[in-house]
């Protein structure tokens, strides 16, 4: 099944769409009045004297215009720029830190959208090929150049996504509504909702000057979502157009049209997600520096050797070292150096008290080497570990 839990019992994925409707309805009233944002600005870069990366750059920015034209006011969307994502856990294929760059990033509560900003002066040719993919070549001043396909680009920016949003999943989705679990447990032995089904739409956006030539009147994909090919500025009206088929057949009296509609998050989780992946998010290795950062006065000094500093309530849970090394992935968690144990950091505000609960009120952040403890109630922010 493609939807809340993938099982491929029609039955069961008919019962869990009445469930869900039912769990929703109490929550109905909460899902109104929120604010749409920007969760994540799009950072202007100074020029670099390359054409081709200046002219990638200055298609991003456009496109953060128009999406910030269009959603910096309703309330149903989160739009992230220019985010970059480092996972250790989905290595590349010589052992370093996988990476996911995506230009654009829209998060709403049955979904997300994927925007892949392509600069084309001239014209794009979009083929397909024998194996039910795309070929893509570019036209700039009357030369055909091969360029690789910004949909399989963005195919694996949503696997990435999804697979690092997987292991955070506790901490950023409740549970499956109550009358499911038991059902959940039987059938895939946990009521954890999760992301490894959240639909991952793909839009590839070309310069609004660029001409698209559509070979053979090859067509994007429509399965198990629609993807589209289209001008910068018509992003915003594909957007709305499928988010309007998620919210269509997520409605009580609604038939589900495939997979929309099945998956969701609630209003508040989907804002969330929206904070946790812009604290995740990475500047190192961007293409291009920032023109709105002056560069850093670097000391004279000599550095100084690095040393691990742990907050004051680091301590194994096992052996009561104070030898941590701090990880992430099905959390935050210390790494004893002496006995090898694992221990939960703790998210318990040492100001005044609170406790945080899957990563709200009290969470912690990771910047970099830093890891902090930060209190939504009282705005104490807190050392846990710094390498």
């Amino acid at each position: 099944m493609r939807g809340c839990l993938g099982a491929g019992n029609h039955l069961f994925q008919w019962l869990c769409v009445v469930l869900l409707w039912l769990g929703r309805i109490a929550c109905a009233a909460t899902e109104q009045g929120d604010s749409g944002m920007i969760e994540k600005q799009y950072d202007e870069r100074a020029k670099t004297g390359d054409r081709l990366r200046d002219a990638g750059n200055a298609a991003e920015a456009r496109m953060a215009f128009y999406l910030h034209r269009a959603f910096r006011d309703d309330p149903d969307f989160l739009v992230l720029n220019d985010l970059r994502l480092v996972d250790p856990e989905q290595p590349e294929h010589n052992g370093s830190p996988g990476v996911a760059q995506i230009d654009h990033l829209v998060v709403h509560r049955w979904g997300m959208f994927i925007i892949e900003s392509k600069s084309v002066s001239d014209s794009v040719t979009v083929r397909g090929d024998a194996s039910s993919g795309d070929e893509w070549t570019h036209l700039y001043q009357g030369r055909h150049t091969g360029i690789p396909s910004p949909i399989r680009q963005a195919e694996f920016q949503g696997r990435f996504l999804r697979s690092f949003l997987q292991r955070h999943r506790q901490d950023l989705l409740g549970k499956m509504p109550l009358a499911l679990r038991p059902l959940a447990r039987l059938l895939v032995k946990t009521d954890q909702r999760g992301f490894m089904n959240l639909p991952m739409q793909i839009i590839v956006a070309i310069s609004d000057k660029g001409k698209i030539d559509r070979k053979n009147g090859w067509e994007p994909p429509s399965e198990p979502f629609r993807t589209y090919v289209c001008k910068a500025d018509q992003v915003d009206a594909k957007i709305r157009e499928e988010y309007e088929k998620h919210r269509a057949a997520s409605g009580l009296l609604s038939r589900p049209d495939g997979g929309y509609g099945i998956w969701w998050m609630e209003a508040e989780e989907c804002k969330e997600v929206a904070k946790f992946l812009k604290e995740q998010h990475s500047d190192e290795g961007r293409r291009g520096a920032s023109a709105q950062k002056p560069a850093a006065t670097r000391a004279t000094a000599p550095p100084s050797p690095k040393r691990a500093s742990v907050g004051k309530d680091g301590v194994c849970r096992e052996c009561k070292s104070v030898k941590l090394t701090a990880h992430w992935g099905k959390g935050y968690y210390w790494k004893c150096q002496d006995c090898g144990a694992n221990t939960t950091m703790p998210t318990v505000c040492s100001s005044c008290g609170a406790k945080g609960d899957r990563g709200k009120g009290v969470r912690i952040r990771k910047d970099g080497e830093r890891y902090e403890r930060v209190c939504e109630g009282c705005g104490c922010e807190e050392l846990v570990w710094s390498g």
